[in-house]
Parts: structure tokens; sequence; C-alpha cells
């Protein structure tokens, strides 16, 4: 029977190396950063946050400003589409609008590797497909657009 542990940083990090999730630690913030999401067009930040209450494994996509009207109707249908992920808009006045998604796990009672696993998986794939659909819809700035000012550090 696999063992259920009370998760800390270290056994994260050795969970995600055991799972071949590539990440890396940024020096800004505590959270192990996930290289494979960050690769995908238009993200922004891809992170695990360790918290008191539980996992959150967050993703900010960067969003066109002229795509906040369309996008923000469309919230309700997205967040339906994708019933494991909690998805929502961040405006702040000084930094591009960003669509946020983030997975949560609960982790008060312990956790296994293999639940950790599926959680990560879920949440990866979730955003990959998310991500995906935004582009195609024209929500984000796709890489290489000449248009685009850059990426700002707002989750940080």
């Amino acid at each position: 029977m696999p063992s259920i542990e009370k998760p800390d940083r270290p056994l994260l990090e050795r969970w995600l190396k055991e799972t071949r999730v590539d990440f890396e630690l940024c020096g800004q913030c505590e959270g192990l950063h996930v290289r494979a999401l960050q690769a995908l067009d238009g993200v922004v930040d891809s992170r695990i946050m360790l918290e008191h209450y539980g996992l959150v494994f967050s993703t900010g996509l960067e969003v066109r400003p002229m795509a906040l009207l369309p996008l923000s109707a469309d919230l309700t249908r997205l967040n339906m589409d994708f019933p494991t992920l909690k998805i929502f808009l961040d405006v702040v006045d000084d930094a591009t609008p960003q669509l946020v998604i983030a997975g949560f796990l609960p982790t008060s009672a312990g956790l296994t590797r293999d639940q950790f696993t599926a959680f990560v998986v879920m949440t990866m794939e979730g955003t990959r497909q998310l991500a995906e659909e935004c582009l195609r819809l024209d929500y984000l700035f796709p890489e290489g657009d000449p248009g685009r000012a850059g990426p700002t550090t707002a989750l940080h």
C-alpha cells in the first residue's frame, strides 16, 4: 500500500523528478516552475506552490487586451469544459491582462506519490488544452507577435 505523507517542498521536488516533470526554482518565489508549460505560446508563468492548505498549480496566460470582452463572455463555458481547473481573469492597471488557470489539491490529510502524479498530469494536460483553445480563439498573444509588448512579471 502506498504511504501517505504530509508533503513539503523537498518531497514535491523529489516526486516531480521521479515523475519526470522538468521544473526550476526562480529565486523570486517559493514556487516550482514547470518548464513544459512555460514553453507554451502565451504562457507567462506556470508554477506549483505549496500552501498550508494544499497544492496550487497555477499558470498565467497573457491575454490580448482586445480579447478581454469575448474572453470574459466565454469564461463560464471554459470553466464548464475544464471542470478540474479554476479559470479567471486577472486585470491589473499596469500589466497586460492574464487568464489564470489553477488546479487545487488539498493536502492536510496527506498525499501519496500516485495522487500527486495524477494531479500534476491532469492539471498539465487541461492547461495545455485550454491554452491551445485560447490561441485558436485569438485570445492570447502568439509567440513572435510583433505587436506584443513582452511578458510581464505580474505573477511575482
